[in-house]
């Protein structure tokens, strides 16, 4: 009698899997985005800065494809060197500022996730909080001014 019961639990479990079809087709619900504890930044605030890096995303993503897209389309020979080389002029204008768009989508990205992990919100070279001010301006931002700042002094410094 009691393997009948495990039979029937077992039973019951895999009805229950296999009849959560429609659960399956929904969307899996993402976590709240979140920032570090010591980032004194409400709920709210994060939300909104989380909406910001999301709307940032879709834009640099959407120019990214069109300036990878123009910078790739206009392949025709032209007679002409003065055109071919200022087709080539805007080619490598375009590729260069695609370039600049990835590493700002992987900046986001990095943001994003950090938001996921809990751990948004803080200098990743200090590990003060950064200002709400320089958060709403760039959502993406790994570093507290002081500590950019510092680091392009020393950037300036190696060129000397």
């Amino acid at each position: 009698m009691a393997k009948t019961k495990t039979k029937t639990k077992k039973a019951t479990a895999t009805k229950s899997k296999s009849g959560g079809a429609a659960k399956s087709q929904r969307k899996p619900r993402r976590p709240a985005p979140k920032a570090d504890p010591d980032a004194n930044l409400s709920k709210e605030e994060v939300k909104e800065l989380h909406d910001k890096l999301i709307a940032e995303r879709k834009r640099v993503a959407m120019g990214l494809e069109k300036h990878l897209d123009e910078a790739v389309t206009d392949t025709e020979p032209l007679a002409d060197e003065i055109d071919a080389a200022s087709r080539h002029s805007e080619q490598a204008y375009l590729i260069r500022f695609a370039d600049k768009e990835r590493k700002l989508l992987r900046e986001i990205d990095h943001a994003l996730v950090k938001m996921r992990t809990a751990d948004y919100g803080i200098c990743e070279g200090t590990g003060e909080p950064i200002g709400l001010p320089r958060l709403s301006l760039r959502p993406w931002t790994r570093y507290s001014v002081t500590y950019k700042e510092e680091l392009e002094r020393e950037k300036r410094s190696r060129k000397f």
